[in-house]
């Protein structure tokens, strides 16, 4: 799949959670940001919605664009316009592909 800059038109952030101690011998876990104001291509891909243990659960799939960068791992998350996504996949288009192709999901998956 090919793209074109201008259609990266969407700021994202990726976040990635830190362990800190908390000051009674534990740690506590928290969000902090790789990257900000990374401009990303974004697009659905599916959607879904069950009903589990009488609760009403909803999931959506996205593709997320963007260029091509080294430091993002599986366990990072994307924010955009406020809402969390879990990566589910980082995507490579061959040795000197210009972008990556991020699968994540948002909502409750059971």
């Amino acid at each position: 799949m090919s793209f074109r800059v201008g259609e990266l038109d969407k700021l994202i952030a990726i976040q990635r959670e830190t362990l800190t101690p908390d000051g009674r011998g534990g740690q506590t876990v928290s969000l902090t940001n790789v990257v900000t104001d990374l401009f990303a291509h974004v697009r659905p891909r599916s959607g879904r919605e069950g009903e589990r243990y009488d609760r009403i659960n909803a999931e959506a799939a996205y593709l997320f664009v963007i260029r091509y960068r080294d430091d993002l791992k599986e366990s990072d998350r994307i924010l955009w316009d406020g809402v969390q996504y879990n990566i589910q996949a980082i995507l490579t288009r061959g040795g000197r592909s210009m972008y990556l192709e991020i699968d994540a999901t948002r909502g409750v998956a059971q």
